[in-house]
């Protein structure tokens, strides 16, 4: 699933390519331009999609109704948190700068940096150049689950460039960036591996061109096309002398609607995926090596119509899939949604979705870098997720949202423990890799249920608190996150005491969580994952226009948790750092 609100939203998974789009994001906010072009976004969010790390502003939701979507938080993350840059809301002026900054420093040389600069700043043009830096040098996180422990490491990378010229009948836009990590696989047990080097790099390079018409708020054609071309590539397969698994994307996007008056307009979304994977197989001394490729596409179309007025607003659509390699050629399924006003602060919606959308090694390289370099992703398919709930208030403050909802999906992917046999390192069968996260397919139903409460006093503070629960099976369950997650509670409270400082706080629960595995009859069981008891605390203070300071505390109450089975979350932390502001 898709995240879009993480409760703890003050910290970042080290995913370095998200991020340094945020600071972007920051960079640019205060720019005033000509409204975008925002049709309704094709298959959104369902309950096949992978969680991905945190994206402070995402774009997957555009036009759809709005209403609370934490209520599928995603996991916590499978490296060391850091401060997300201004990442506690901080209300410093960026209108006057063109660059920042940025570098802080923690216990098990935990580090983060990041720069950028706009080096064309001018009405309609546009030019920036970004970079991230996210590292973990010698943290020794071991696992209950592991008799043996060695430091994990990790540096993560990213450089990026964005370009955009508005011009009279449109805007261009252009973007790219390159991503390389390099880490170990520290939750490996020693005797189980053929070699003690355990290191994997990644290389990943992604360009986005789109353009984007001018809008037209009631009446008028609105139009966008994007082409995106992402190169993901495992250095090594670990296990054999071989280069891991390699991808090629191309999505191809082309959105539309076009509205007769101020209440209706009708819509379509195209979009192609291909996809070529590349896997290297090791045949042994003599023979070599064999490399496999394998290709395959889906065309999706969504015709809609859509009304809104000031009480009401609905859509009705179909996605309608066609694939060549992947499955059933031809795929349904329905997209609507609902917004009632029943009464003023009293709101009710629902909507019901579905479709095939592309999973890939980079999105789940994003949640999981510890994924199998051997691995070819599944792509799945969603004949429906339906969830609908009410909106409360707000009321002096207070606003609350109750929630519910049901999903069926076809091929949904699942982390499960990859057994170790003689044939690949020697050791015997029934031993489970403890650094290695494989993936299998699933057909997946399930439920979930639950409510937020949130609370703003005046611009003092901000409190929230949201619960979820989703009952699991071992090959059943509403998906949640690769942990499997059954009750999950976040509570964050953001404070502002004196001008230029933001203090937060920030919990989160996860009890139930679990992995599974085959048994010896070829069952499967779940092999149970500790509970996330993780409370954080952080501050921001801006010295002056420029200068900035920020600290964070993370897992006050040193816990011990895997994040993924065998691989151990940092224990008690500290990190802090300067910004720039130039």
């Amino acid at each position: 699933m898709l995240m879009k609100r993480y409760c703890i939203s003050l910290l970042i998974a080290a995913v370095a390519y998200s991020t340094a789009f945020a600071q972007e994001q920051e960079l640019n906010k205060e720019i005033t331009v000509d409204r975008d072009f925002v049709p309704v976004e094709q298959k959104a969010s369902k309950a096949n999609h992978l969680p991905e790390a945190y994206r402070p502003q995402s774009d997957a939701n555009v036009g759809k109704i709005g209403y609370s979507d934490w209520a599928v938080p995603a996991e916590v993350p499978t490296s060391a948190v850091t401060l997300s840059p201004y990442g506690f809301g901080t209300t410093n002026n960026f209108s006057a700068n063109r660059g920042y900054f940025e570098f802080g420093i923690g216990t098990c040389l935990n580090m983060m940096g990041s720069a950028g600069y706009r080096i064309a700043d001018l009405e309609r043009t546009k030019l920036s150049i970004w970079l991230q830096h996210n590292s973990t040098w010698v943290g020794e996180n071991k696992s209950s689950n592991s008799l043996y422990a060695i430091d994990q490491h990790w540096n993560d990378n990213v450089i990026g460039i964005d370009f955009s010229h508005r011009f009279d009948k449109g805007a261009l836009s252009v973007n790219a960036f390159y991503h390389y990590d390099n880490f170990n696989y520290f939750g490996r047990v020693i005797d189980e591996w053929p070699t003690a080097d355990s290191t994997q790099s990644v290389n990943e390079f992604r360009i986005d061109v789109g353009w984007t018409g001018k809008y037209h708020e009631d009446e008028g054609l609105n139009y966008s096309f994007h082409a995106m071309y992402n190169y993901f590539g495992f250095s090594e397969d670990i296990f054999d002398p071989t280069q891991g698994n390699s991808e090629n994307h191309l999505k191809l996007t082309l959105k539309g609607d076009y509205g007769n008056n101020e209440h209706s307009r009708v819509g379509l979304n195209v979009d192609f995926d291909f996809i070529n994977y590349n896997r290297h197989h090791y045949l042994g001394p003599e023979m070599g090596v064999d490399v496999g490729h394998e290709n395959l596409g889906i065309f999706g179309v969504m015709p809609y119509y859509s009304y809104r007025s000031d009480r009401m607003s609905f859509l009705a659509g179909v996605n309608l899939d066609v694939s060549f390699n992947d499955g059933a050629t031809l795929r349904l399924a329905p997209q609507a949604e609902f917004r009632f006003d029943l009464l003023r602060g009293l709101q009710f919606y629902a909507e019901v979705e579905g479709g095939k959308e592309a999973n890939t090694l980079s999105r789940m390289f994003s949640t999981n870098r510890y994924i199998s370099p051997r691995l070819t992703p599944v792509n799945s398919y969603t004949p429906i997720d339906v969830t609908g709930g009410f909106k409360i208030g707000p009321f002096a403050g207070f606003n609350a949202t109750l929630f519910g909802g049901w999903a069926k999906v076809k091929n949904a992917m699942m982390p499960t423990l990859s057994e170790i046999t003689p044939d690949n390192v020697g050791t015997s069968v029934n031993t489970y890799n403890r650094s290695i996260s494989d993936y299998a397919v699933f057909d997946m139903k399930g439920w979930r249920a639950g409510g937020e409460l949130a609370y703003s006093f005046r611009s003092l503070a901000d409190a929230s608190v949201a619960l979820t629960y989703s009952p699991q099976k071992e090959d059943d369950g509403y998906i949640m996150g690769d942990d499997r997650a059954e009750l999950v509670l976040d509570v964050k409270l953001m404070m502002h005491p004196i001008k230029d400082l933001t203090v937060g706080i920030g919990y989160q629960y996860r009890s139930d969580r679990s992995v599974i595995f085959r048994g010896s009859s070829g069952q499967w069981l779940e092999q149970d994952l500790q509970d996330v008891n993780y409370l954080m605390l952080g501050a921001n203070y801006r010295l002056n226009e420029i200068v900035g300071f920020f600290m964070e505390f993370d897992n006050i109450l040193n816990k011990r948790w895997d994040t993924h089975y065998g691989m151990g979350a940092q224990p008690i932390g500290f990190l802090g750092g300067v910004s720039l502001l130039f």
